[in-house]
């Protein structure tokens, strides 16, 4: 029995997942002036410390013989490293996918970035970005009329 279907799968993924939003997308966040979240990641944590949390997290798409035929990896980049020696998890949304939008399995595991940090007794780093989310938007679902924010 051969594994190489697997094999290559999984190196799909990993070179998904190494690209990113691919590289237009890698571009467009250079030209607005922005590192990319792995890029910020590697001028803040110390040299070889990093060790990126379940890189190929995402979705795929696969057909009626259950192989993969597209792969989506997480646009949350979660990982242990050393900042000056001491050990930190960090985390932030890759903008070169979805806009930073969250994903589903992006938006697990930015959660469970804060179950990690407070389980192994270690600072959260987050790299943010972006506008956040809707505020007219939440008011037309909050009954109450939205907060101060939202009304005139």
């Amino acid at each position: 029995m051969s594994w190489q279907d697997e094999v290559d799968e999984i190196e799909a993924r990993r070179e998904a997942a190494r690209a990113m939003g691919g590289p237009e997308a890698v571009e467009r966040q250079h030209a607005r002036g922005r590192l990319t979240v792995r890029e910020r990641l590697e001028r803040l944590a110390d040299p070889g410390s990093i060790e990126e949390q379940a890189p190929l997290a995402g979705e795929s798409t696969r057909d009626a013989a259950g192989r993969a035929i597209d792969f989506q990896p997480a646009n949350y980049l979660l990982a242990l490293a050393r900042v000056d020696g001491r050990p930190i998890v960090v985390g932030g949304e890759d903008f070169t996918q979805r806009g930073g939008s969250p994903s589903p399995s992006g938006l697990r595991r930015s959660v469970y970035a804060e179950t990690l940090a407070i389980q192994l007794r270690r600072p959260l780093v987050r790299f943010l970005e972006g506008g956040g989310g809707s505020v007219a938007g939440q008011a037309r679902r909050d009954p109450s009329g939205g907060t101060a924010a939202t009304r005139r």
